[in-house]
């Protein structure tokens, strides 16, 4: 009697969670289409920032490449367009919390191009 109880819950737990396993594949796929590009183009800028001095409309293009980022719900995008924005904060000095220094944005590119590679793993085929 109680193995009938139980085995009922259990299926209907199941088939609840097979259905919500294709769609959230289909997600990442759709996420990698923004996320590849973008993180292409935030490569290219992170080419730009030097440590010992960086012009702050480099903080801009940062932004700009990022932008695609926004909405997308992974692990990788959201970490990366953190990443990726407090980089630009610390280029342009726009943090009041965070004020900016050599040292930290020598800290910030080196963790936003730590989740440029995790992006792209997450992505890779």
């Amino acid at each position: 009697m109680h193995r009938r109880i139980l085995c009922a819950p259990l299926l209907v737990a199941a088939g609840m969670m097979c259905p919500t396993a294709t769609p959230a594949a289909a997600a990442v796929d759709a996420e990698c289409s923004v996320i590849v590009p973008a993180a292409d183009r935030l490569e290219n800028v992170f080419n730009l920032v030097s440590p010992s001095g960086t012009p702050a409309y480099v903080a801009g293009q940062v932004r700009n490449a990022l932008a695609p980022l926004h909405g997308l719900r992974s692990p990788a995008a959201v970490d990366l367009r953190i990443r990726s924005d407090m980089l630009a904060s610390q280029i342009d000095a726009s943090d009041p919390y965070r004020p900016a220094s050599p040292e930290r944005i020598a800290s910030d590119l080196a963790r936003a191009r730590q989740q440029l590679a995790t992006a792209r793993d997450y992505c890779a085929p």
